[in-house]
């Protein structure tokens, strides 16, 4: 099985809209000089490790998900 690029969609932009905040708040909060820099850092940083989680997982769940019908259907016959 494989998730439709619409619901892919929904996913990398509520990950990329709650990374990018939370990359915000971690720049403001770690500020000493350059506060720009540090917030944009900490966006792309945040931005880089959940997004590629995210890729991460809904390759293993399509994956499992897979192997999870092809086993029922297996079974059934």
């Amino acid at each position: 099985m494989i998730f439709s690029k619409k619901t892919k969609l929904i996913f990398y932009t509520l990950v990329i809209g709650f990374s990018t905040y939370i990359g915000y708040i971690l720049g403001n909060a770690f500020c000493l000089d350059n506060c720009s820099f540090t917030i944009f850092s900490n966006i792309l940083i945040t931005n880089l490790v959940t997004l590629t989680g995210l890729y991460v997982l809904i390759n293993l769940s399509e994956k499992s998900i897979t192997e999870w019908n092809e086993e029922i259907s297996y079974e059934e016959e």
